[in-house]
């Protein structure tokens, strides 16, 4: 039989294993378990760092659907050109701004995690929203209206939701669900305003 490190060992392996892609589908039926798989599997920055690129890379695939579907005439190459630069060069920067961000202001409010898990638990939910934000792009060219609204703001709410119950995880916020409700709200609140302004 294998006890303590050797049976570890072989779940870190079988959850390797698994395949990159498998993970991140299979991280839809249960965003704790698959937060706290990767809490396990990944301890170092150059662990991060297949997240990221995976997040840069379906972010400017996403980006592209929407520029061929809208750019039809010159200056397309342009265009592509500075899509192309600004999600691979300079995304990844802004994110990593971000995550530090993140990270002081939850702090402020009661988080226990260290910095390196936060930008951990921000990746993942990137990396998980990444799928959902290129099936809309998709979607999009097939649909418009009312109904591609309502595709935006189901597809937005998703994202929101993954990711408040991943940071809340790692934060180990005690009510996690006000803190889902929280985010959401900031969500909300701008779009209240926005239709509340051009209504009056």
């Amino acid at each position: 039989m294998i006890f303590g490190s050797q049976a570890f060992q072989m779940n870190k392996l079988l959850n390797i294993n698994r395949g990159f892609f498998t993970t991140i589908l299979s991280a839809f039926k249960d965003l704790d378990v698959s937060i706290q798989e990767q809490v396990k599997l990944r301890y170092k920055e150059s662990q991060l760092l297949p997240l990221l690129y995976f997040t840069c890379l379906i972010l400017l695939l996403s980006q592209l659907i929407n520029v061929t579907s809208e750019v039809q005439q010159a200056p397309y190459l342009s265009v592509i050109t500075a899509v192309v630069v600004s999600y691979l060069f300079f995304l990844p920067i802004f994110i990593y701004a971000l995550s530090l961000i993140l990270h002081l202001v939850l702090k402020i409010f009661g988080s226990v995690s260290s910095s390196f898990q936060t930008r951990l638990a921000f990746f993942w939910s990137l990396t998980i929203s990444t799928l959902v934000i290129l099936f809309v792009s998709i979607t999009k060219i097939f649909i418009s209206g009312t109904m591609e609204l309502m595709v935006v703001v189901i597809s937005e709410l998703i994202i929101v939701y993954i990711f408040s119950r991943i940071i809340s995880f790692v934060s180990d916020f005690k009510d996690r669900s006000l803190f889902t409700l929280v985010i959401i709200s900031f969500y909300f609140t701008p779009i209240v305003l926005i239709n509340f302004s051009s209504g009056t």
